[in-house]
């Protein structure tokens, strides 16, 4: 079924809004009854309004799906990208971002439960993860710690290593993360965050300031 949707230029103040109360019904609903469950049917229960009204906003579940995962990460980075910005040197804003990373995936347990379930769910037609394994996403992601990472070896915080490599290390281990989470209930987070910032500390060879 064809979504009839306006295109996003058109749309009235009552139509975004709509859109943002499915996106926070669908939220609401995988975290508590699981991705499988969480139908368009569900859904439009919860938002009060007919199934078949969800795709005045929405071509199909996927598509809605999609736009919670959007909705998931760009909060994600409006709580990390602050914090960062509003550290100094790189070497702060690496410890920002990894803080900031840990506070913000284990403020809200139902971010790790929709983002697993949507990266265990959504695939193609080759059982890959649809949103995950998408490039444009990804560099989205990459991008803000590569750009830390270049200038603390511009100023000569930093050791010499492949910026990219040494990103996507710190991505991969951020990401994992949540699992973790789940796996290791009694894992302590605070402590957990501050030794991840002396891991990448090391790995990045931060000239700590000497002591006078």
């Amino acid at each position: 079924m064809r979504s009839k949707k306006q295109p996003s230029g058109e749309r009235t103040f009552v139509d975004v809004a709509r859109r943002a109360q499915l996106v926070q019904c669908a939220i609401d609903a995988i975290a508590e009854i699981g991705f499988e469950h969480a139908s368009l049917a569900e859904i439009a229960r919860r938002a009060g309004i007919t199934k078949g009204a969800i795709f005045y906003h929405f071509a199909n579940r996927d598509e809605l799906i999609e736009a919670v995962f959007t909705e998931v990460i760009t909060a994600g980075s409006n709580y990390i990208l602050p914090r960062v910005q509003a550290a100094t040197t790189p070497t702060e804003q690496l410890h920002a971002y990894i803080r900031a990373f840990v506070d913000g995936a284990t403020a809200d347990p139902r971010v790790i439960t929709v983002l697993l379930a949507i990266g265990q769910h959504l695939t193609d037609d080759k059982g890959l993860p649809k949103l995950l394994k998408d490039a444009t996403l990804q560099e989205m992601a990459i991008a803000p710690m590569e750009d830390i990472l270049r200038r603390g070896q511009e100023s000569g915080e930093f050791g010499e290593f492949s910026v990219r490599s040494m990103a996507l290390t710190l991505r991969g281990t951020l990401e994992s993360l949540p699992s973790h989470v789940i796996a290791y209930p009694d894992l302590e987070l605070d402590a957990h965050r501050e030794q991840l910032v002396e891991i990448f500390d090391r790995a990045c060879g931060v000239r700590k300031p000497k002591r006078r």
